[in-house]
């Protein structure tokens, strides 16, 4: 598995994708809704199959003996690792941006579309959009991954931003889910908890999924 995942490495990395998941460091900026800096990597996301299909991935892969299910074994972990790389980033952009701006944001301009600070339920949330979007690409994409298909990154894309949206606004309307007292505390990290189980969840259906619809194809 360590050879696939080098494989995923030089073949389906491009710098887009490296930008964009250093883009998940804008949380940084305290005008900004926090929930933005996670747009961008979901959007880079969208390049791993396209640069996979130019590179000719599964023309290589499918030559290599073994098993179909490691093909997408390789991708979904390929995907886990880059999406955790953004949440880590994200994560410590976040402690910094606490620790330069202690104030909060006045809860009056919390309803303009998410201006707060990032909170442990923002993760939480973006923890789920990750996930869901993994379900949709793996899915979609093996059921023809010769072909140059548009549709399930832009929507595997769209699910994933609206879940981050409708997240983000719950969290501007609900004070518990920003506040760290001890019980928004406890909503926050019940939410994040939720958001990481999620994430496993769907990513390992989206797996599942996907290597069922590849099993199906001969390679």
């Amino acid at each position: 598995m360590k050879k696939l995942l080098y494989k995923e490495i030089v073949l389906c990395t491009n710098i887009q994708i490296i930008l964009f998941t250093i883009f998940a460091m804008f949380v940084l900026i305290p005008s900004w809704p926090p929930a933005i800096a996670f747009v961008y990597p979901l959007s880079g996301i969208m390049a791993l199959f396209p640069t996979g299909l130019a590179n000719k991935d599964m023309e290589y892969t499918s030559l290599l003996p073994i098993k179909k299910s490691d093909i997408v074994k390789a991708k979904a972990l390929y995907l886990g690792a880059v999406e955790l790389i953004v949440i880590l980033l994200a994560a410590i952009a976040s402690l910094v941006r606490f620790f330069l701006y202690p104030t909060p944001v006045d809860p009056d301009e919390a309803i303009y579309f998410m201006a707060t600070r990032p909170s442990f339920s923002l993760f939480g949330f973006a923890f789920m959009s990750f996930g869901i979007m993994n379900i949709v690409l793996l899915s979609l994409y093996y059921r023809d991954p010769y072909k140059r298909i548009i549709g399930p990154s832009l929507v595997s894309l769209l699910v994933a931003v609206v879940l981050l949206t409708v997240g983000s606004l719950v969290i501007a309307f609900v004070p518990m889910l920003r506040e760290y007292d001890s019980i928004g505390l406890i909503a926050q990290l019940g939410t994040l908890g939720l958001g990481i189980i999620l994430f496993l969840l769907f990513s390992f259906i989206g797996y599942k999924s996907g290597a069922k619809a590849l099993s199906n194809i001969d390679l």
